[in-house]
Order: structure tokens, then sequence, then C-alpha cells
């Protein structure tokens, strides 16, 4: 239980200071970490925390430490792993406050250096958003409805509005299936 946590704290504390672009970019060295080598969690179960942290709000880095913590040591993991994603970010920025307060906006060698961070954390971010797709979208209702709420996200409707339309598109959707599993078991039980 103790190497858990400490392979929670550790992982998400180098995570945390090394993976730039927020909760989206960390997600390949999650599941490299967590799903490849450790074994400790499926992909299926890293898809639902993705899932799911996408659509509580927080910070979506906070959100997954917890709900990766906890799958894999309880509470005690959830705290861990929280720990090791707040504390560099705390850290970094403490130290930028307190060394740099009048840091120059027009400094070139700072602006090339965030143009360079901003296109690495968006390739990250697609090349997640391929990996997730590849599993994410097996059927046509998933395809479906992928692309209709994807064009609702560049057409910019609210992103609460997307997830909520998921939501009961998803369960509608389920809800036909069973039905109409229910109707073929009932037609055989009648011949």
């Amino acid at each position: 239980m103790l190497y858990r946590l400490w392979l929670l704290f550790f992982t998400f504390a180098k995570i945390a200071a090394l993976v730039l672009g927020g909760g989206l970019a960390m997600l390949p060295v999650i599941e490299e970490t967590f799903v490849n080598k450790k074994k400790l969690l499926t992909g299926e179960e890293l898809l639902d925390v993705v899932a799911l942290t996408q659509t509580v709000p927080g910070i979506i880095a906070a959100n997954a430490a917890v709900s990766i913590g906890m799958k894999i040591a309880g509470f005690a993991g959830a705290i861990a792993a929280l720990t090791g994603a707040v504390l560099p970010s705390f850290v970094i920025i403490l130290t930028i406050a307190i060394l740099f307060p009048s840091l120059s906006p027009d400094n070139i060698y700072w602006l090339g250096a965030f143009a360079g961070i901003r296109a690495g954390v968006t390739g990250l971010i697609a090349a997640t958003a391929l990996k997730i797709g590849k599993n994410t979208l097996t059927g046509k209702f998933e395809a479906i409805a992928a692309a209709i709420l994807l064009g609702a996200a560049l057409y910019g409707i609210n992103p609460g509005i997307i997830i909520i339309a998921a939501i009961i598109s998803g369960a509608t959707y389920c809800r036909i299936c069973a039905a109409r599993m229910n109707k073929k078991a009932t037609d055989r039980v009648l011949k």
C-alpha cells in the first residue's frame, strides 16, 4: 500500500512539474505509467476517469489525480495523488512570483518559449484526443454523437450544454438498445 501511495505522489508530482498544458496534456503520461507500465488501471478505467474529470467542476489535473488515486489506493491514494499534482505547481508559481515580479511581456525569449510551449501542448492534446477517440468511437452511435457534438463545440455552444446533450443522448440510446433486446427476447419466447 505504501508503495502505491509513493507511486501516486511521485508520478503526479513529476507530471505537474514537467508536463505543461494542464489536465489533457498529462493524460499520455498517466496512461503510460498507470495503464501500460504498472497495470494499475485499464484503458477503460482511464477513459472513465477522463469522462468524469471533464464533467465535474474544478481543475482537470486535480480531479484526475483524486479519481485515479481513489481507484488505486482509496482515500489515502486520492490525498497522495492530489498532493503530488498540486505541490510542484504551487512551488513553481510561488518561486516565479518571488523571483520575477517584473517579467517583461516584451521579452522575445519568453514570448518564444511560450509559443513553443503552446505548440507542444497542442500536439499533446491532439495525440490524446486521437487515442481517446480510437478507444471510444467503436460504433455508429459514438461516431455520429461525437461528430455532432464536435460541430456544436466548434459552433460555440456552451460546453455544459454539450455535456448535458451527450448524457441525454447516451442514456436515450442505451434505453432504445435495451428495449430492442427485450423485444427480441420476448419474441423468441413467444415462438
